[in-house]
C-alpha cells in the first residue's frame, strides 16, 4: 500500500494484473470522509463559538451545525469520489481511453490516501487552534474564512491535492490505457478548474467587508 504513495506507476501496473476490487478504495474514502468530518465539526464548532447575537429561534439550528456538517462531509466524500472518477472517465474518453469505469473508480479511490494525511494535519491544527486561541465574537461567520488559520488550511489542502493528482495521473494511465501525457491532461483539467474556483472564492472573501 505504501508504494502507491512512493511509486504509483509500479503500484497501478501491478494492480492491473489483479481483479477489480472497490473494497480497499471504499475504506480509504470512508476514512478520508471521517477525518474530513472531524475537521468540519471542529471548524463549525469554532464558528458557532464565535457567533454572537444568535436569535433564540435559531439557536437550536446553530447548535446542530457541527454534527450536521460532519455527517455531510462523510456522505459527500463518497459522492465527490464518484463525480471525480466520472469526470476523469469522461475526459479520458476524448483520448480514446479504454477500460471499465469500476477500474477508474478503484484507482481514483487510492488517490484519496494523501487527503487522509492532509486531513489529519488540518484536524490537529484546528484542534490546537480552538484549544489555545482567544476566539473573538463575530456577527458574520464568513469572517472566519479570512483568518490566517483558514489560509494555512487552504495551503495544506493544495499541497496534498497535488499529491493526490500525481497518484491519479498514474492510476488513469493504467486504468484507461493512456499515455502519461494524456493522463496528465485528463487530471490537470478538473484539478486546475477546482483551484481557479477556490482562488476566486478566496479573492471574493478577501474583498468582503468582514472581520
Amino acid at each position: 500500500m505504501l508504494e502507491v504513495l512512493t511509486n504509483p506507476n509500479n503500484f497501478f501496473e501491478a494492480r492491473m494484473k489483479g481483479e477489480e476490487s472497490l473494497r480497499i478504495p471504499v475504506f480509504i474514502v470512508l476514512i478520508s470522509g471521517i477525518i474530513g468530518g472531524i475537521s468540519a465539526f471542529l471548524q463549525n464548532s469554532m464558528t458557532v463559538k464565535m457567533m454572537s447575537d444568535v436569535p433564540p429561534e435559531a439557536q437550536s439550528i446553530v447548535s446542530i451545525m457541527p454534527t450536521a456538517s460532519a455527517f455531510v462531509a462523510v456522505v459527500f466524500s463518497f459522492i465527490i469520489w464518484v463525480i471525480v472518477a466520472t469526470i476523469f472517465f469522461g475526459i479520458s474518453s476524448i483520448f480514446k481511453g479504454e477500460g471499465k469505469f469500476n477500474r477508474t473508480l478503484e484507482f481514483v479511490g487510492y488517490g484519496y490516501i494523501p487527503k487522509i494525511i492532509g486531513g489529519i494535519i488540518s484536524a490537529v491544527l484546528l484542534y490546537n487552534f480552538i484549544s489555545t486561541a482567544q476566539i473573538p465574537a463575530i456577527t458574520n461567520p464568513m469572517a472566519l474564512m479570512k483568518s490566517p488559520m483558514m489560509l494555512l488550511l487552504f495551503i495544506i489542502g493544495i499541497l496534498f491535492m497535488l499529491w493526490s493528482a500525481n497518484i491519479w495521473v498514474f492510476g488513469l494511465k493504467h486504468a484507461r490505457n493512456l499515455s502519461t501525457k494524456n493522463a496528465l491532461i485528463t487530471v490537470a483539467i478538473p484539478v486546475a478548474l477546482y483551484y481557479i474556483i477556490m482562488i476566486y472564492f478566496l479573492h471574493w472573501v478577501s474583498q468582503m467587508g468582514v472581520m
